[in-house]
């Protein structure tokens, strides 16, 4: 069995460092509602990139996070979707305030569209 050391971003964009992800995973919790098709959306920032563009490394949300390789975390990696559209610094400070309620541990979005909707205020304009 190959090892997968890198993963491309989902829509064919050359990954860059620095810049920011989302990162989907699958997420089956039959006790909490989660059915087959549910899915843990996290925002990352990109620490390593192949030179043909594809996420070597990445950093979660939670403070203190080391870069975490792809080749560790593969297997629960469904997509990763390019979101260089966002500020970086802004995207991570909402990402983190992003908590379970009464905790300070980072919560994941439960689908893209809530991802999206919350990171709107990210955005970089357009020229």
């Amino acid at each position: 069995m190959n090892r997968v050391e890198s993963l491309p971003l989902a829509n064919g964009a050359p990954a860059r460092r620095g810049t920011v992800a989302l990162l989907v995973s699958p997420h089956r919790e039959p006790l909490t509602g989660g059915g087959p098709d549910a899915v843990h959306v996290e925002l990352i920032v990109i620490r390593s990139v192949t030179r043909d563009g594809r996420v070597r490394a990445y950093e979660e949300m939670w403070p203190g996070g080391r870069p975490v390789r792809v080749a560790t975390t593969a297997w629960k990696i469904t997509s990763l979707v390019d979101a260089s559209v966002l500020d970086p610094a802004r995207a991570v400070a909402i990402a983190r305030a992003h908590t379970y309620p009464g905790h300070r541990q980072v919560r994941p979005w439960a689908s893209l569209a809530e991802a999206r909707a919350a990171l709107t205020p990210a955005r970089t304009p357009t020229p």
